[in-house]
């Protein structure tokens, strides 16, 4: 039996075997149980492909999360988006609020999440996505990476705000909001209001345009509170000043 699951490659089958052998069940039960471990193995290896593929900037989940921090944000709410729900009305999310709330935090944890249930998913910050959009088109390679970009399940750009495009760059994010405008929804994390995007894009008109076909069906949250990287440096400084004090006495 070994030999023959090996040589199908069923690993996860493999390695309840010895489990099953020693319980006592029927043949239809027997392989049913075989069966569907292969499956949840396979389902487990698919995830951490598509995971690696995503190529977010770094690991994070929704354990990590203090919800006792900055209680005003609704991370109950938006941990259901994990479900991929929002996949069947082609639903964008958009994250709006200041540095050090859990925003990129919570698209990492969101995105994961849809990895481990087979969605293929993209993470990119805006900077990022701008830069390897100019450079395709130089070399002469863009059409590629739209065909790409566009077949996403879950686009997610991060940190829209933090760096100005350029006229070029701006039109280009522009074409890859127009290509998935009602196919597929695209995330977003940005510490600045609608209205002051054009101090990212540039144009008022292609702003505007932008803005609607992205927020014409979105989910929008706000992130309010205090920055959970600046309280946890500040606790940490008061915890050695303490420490400091008491090796003194």
């Amino acid at each position: 039996m070994k030999d023959v699951l090996l040589k199908l490659k069923m690993h996860g089958a493999l390695d309840v075997l010895d489990d099953l052998l020693k319980g006592k069940m029927d043949n239809l039960s027997f392989g049913r149980c075989l069966l569907e471990a292969e499956i949840f193995e396979r389902q487990h290896q698919s995830g951490k492909r598509k995971i690696k593929a995503a190529k977010f900037s770094y690991e994070r989940e929704w354990e990590q999360i203090n919800l006792k921090r900055n209680p005003k944000i609704p991370f109950s709410e938006i941990k259901k988006l994990s479900s991929g729900e929002f996949f069947k009305s082609r639903q964008n999310i958009c994250f709006i609020g200041k540095t050090g709330l859990g925003k990129t935090h919570s698209l990492i944890s969101i995105g994961r999440d849809l990895c481990r249930n087979e969605h293929d998913v993209l993470f990119f910050t805006a900077a990022t996505l701008v830069t390897k959009l100019e450079e395709s088109k130089s070399e002469n390679k863009l059409s590629r990476l739209m065909e790409k970009l566009k077949k996403a399940k879950l686009l997610i750009i991060d940190e829209l705000g933090f760096v100005p495009f350029s006229d070029t760059g701006a039109r280009l994010l522009f074409d890859v909001f127009t290509s998935r405008y009602q196919v597929a929804p695209i995330a977003i994390s940005t510490n600045l209001s609608f209205e002051k995007w054009t101090q990212v894009f540039g144009s008022i008109e292609l702003t505007a345009a932008l803005i609607d076909r992205f927020t014409h069906n979105c989910k929008i949250f706000m992130f309010e509170g205090d920055s959970v990287r600046l309280s946890e440096a500040i606790e940490l400084g008061n915890k050695k000043k303490l420490e400091s004090k008491g090796a003194e006495c």
